[in-house]
């Protein structure tokens, strides 16, 4: 009798542990092995009265798991497997509002896309109706919104083709440094919950089937927020794009601007004059670094001795009577999000950890909040309620992705001067609009969030919004046939000066 208690306190131990892990959870489980085992381990110096009455209990334990499990295991093993049979439809109604949605910021510079709980289920649904071996017959999804305020999550019920199964269970999502994280929660599928290490697997399994961040990276996109509350989902962010200027509205006010500062706004004059590099690179140690978006990468002149990084780089030269090398890695178009992401950055610091870097230049932003602003969303007025949302996350992600970017860049590079160049805005144009005074008071707070950062890690900021400042109908392309929001060869002679002040402010 010892024994027969001993051999099946052990067997209860192992499916009855396994059948709490797969409904309640690793700990549970745990409590649950600890204790069969502990009664198994009696066998050896209970009596034999308390031995009968462990034995009895234990063999209902493993009778019961080992049914459950058997149970459970067919009940599952059949519902992944029966892949034959129609999903249902989605409704037309929400389909159709999804998919014009969709559509509507499909091509957007700066979106803002906003689903419903229907809407998302349609969408979901029209999705899973092409989809090969898939086991599903029915999704239904709903937004929970968090009862502090934080973020919310998505819960779901699905229903397999096998019949008389169901799964259920919850997606919370969140973002770093422009990068989409996904975690499952409370996940089961017929009798079963999946909790620890075969929910962890399936985290990643949906990782990879879904490769939200590849996608993100092959579209150019850059995610600033997704808020799920008010029973619907808001994705804002931006696509990779020079052409920040999107409002009709905006660019037709900009044309009777033209008209009216053909003599008012006039350039001051050059202060630094060219660069003398014509490239992104020069040869020579210790090396002058510069990271950033369209600025860095000269849009909007010919020449790049005409930008501010060739103009900066001879500054340096001269101030310091040195041969410095250049790296310029600069791409157009980039957000803070994206400079992350897309290899810039981890390009940059790989170089920089190779070599003997002297300056770093970084002028990171812009294009987070310009494109928002030159939509549609923002064209009448910055107050209105889907402008000041845009203004909003676009505010609450750029201090962190800045002080991801400044902190690499400080750990590849701890002896070079790192220096901050502050976003300049190209509205203020000098003209004494309405637009001018409020974008003027948005740059103005945005680039205090990056200032901030940078001030705290020990990077130089440089002023480029204040020398701009109601100069950008000369000083930049905005007044153009097409208007361009990037400066002209005087343009980038300010924004070079803004860098030679912050440095010799320094000592």
């Amino acid at each position: 009798m010892k024994a027969a208690l001993f051999i099946f306190g052990l067997l209860a131990a192992l499916f009855g542990g396994v059948a709490v892990l797969f409904t309640l959870g690793e700990v549970q489980a745990l409590v649950v092995v600890i204790l069969l085992l502990a009664a198994a381990i009696a066998a050896f110096f209970a009596s034999r009265p308390v031995v009968r009455s462990l034995l009895v209990g234990v063999l209902v334990v493993f009778l019961a798991s080992a049914a459950f499990i058997t149970y459970g295991a067919v009940q599952l093993a059949n519902a992944l497997a029966t892949t034959e049979g129609e999903v249902d439809l989605p409704d037309p109604a929400a389909l159709a509002s999804a998919d014009d949605k969709v559509d509507d910021v499909r091509d957007a510079v700066a979106f803002r896309l906003e689903l419903t709980e229907a809407e998302m289920t349609a969408y979901v649904l029209d999705g899973l109706q092409g989809v090969e071996d898939n086991p599903l017959r029915s999704v239904v999804l709903d937004v929970v919104e968090a009862a502090d305020g934080g973020a919310g999550r998505l819960d779901f019920e699905a229903e397999f083709k096998s019949g008389g199964v169901g799964a259920s269970g919850s997606v919370s999502v969140e973002l770093e440094g422009g990068t989409v994280h996904v975690e499952l929660a409370d996940i089961s599928v017929g009798s079963f919950d999946m909790p620890g290490l075969a929910q962890t697997s399936l985290e990643d399994l949906v990782e990879r089937v879904a490769d939200f961040n590849e996608t993100l990276a092959t579209a150019d996109a850059d995610v600033q927020s997704i808020t799920l509350a008010d029973d619907r989902i808001v994705i804002t962010g931006t696509q990779t794009s020079t052409d920040l200027l999107t409002s009709d509205a905006l660019l037709a006010g900009l044309q009777q601007a033209a008209a009216s500062a053909v003599e008012a706004i006039s350039a001051p004059p050059e202060r630094l004059g060219p660069g003398v590099v014509d490239s992104t690179t020069a040869a020579g140690s210790p090396v002058y670094v510069a990271l950033g978006d369209s600025l860095a990468a000269n849009v909007g002149v010919v020449d790049a001795r005409d930008g501010y990084v060739s103009r900066f780089h001879h500054q340096l030269e001269m101030r310091d009577n040195a041969d410095y090398g250049l790296r310029n890695f600069g791409i157009s178009g980039e957000t803070t999000g994206t400079l992350i992401r897309g290899g810039q950055l981890e390009a940059a610091v790989a170089f920089m950890e190779a070599s003997d870097v002297a300056y770093v230049t970084v002028d990171i932003g812009a294009n987070n909040l310009l494109g928002h602003l030159g939509s549609d969303a923002c064209s009448d007025t910055l107050e209105a309620a889907e402008c000041q949302s845009r203004v909003s996350v676009t505010f609450d992600s750029y201090g962190p992705d800045i002080k991801i970017i400044l902190e690499q860049i400080r750990d590849a590079a701890p002896d070079a001067t790192i220096m901050f160049l502050t976003a300049y805005n190209p509205f203020s144009l000098g003209l004494g609009t309405a637009l001018e005074a409020a974008t003027d008071a948005t740059l103005v707070e945005f680039n205090d969030i990056a200032a901030a950062v940078a001030d705290d890690l020990g990077v130089v900021v440089a002023d480029g919004f204040g020398p701009m400042r109601l100069t950008t109908a000369a000083t930049t392309h905005m007044l153009d046939a097409a208007p361009d929001i990037h400066p002209l060869p005087i343009g980038y002679d300010i924004l070079a000066g803004a860098l030679v002040d912050a440095l010799a402010s320094q000592g």
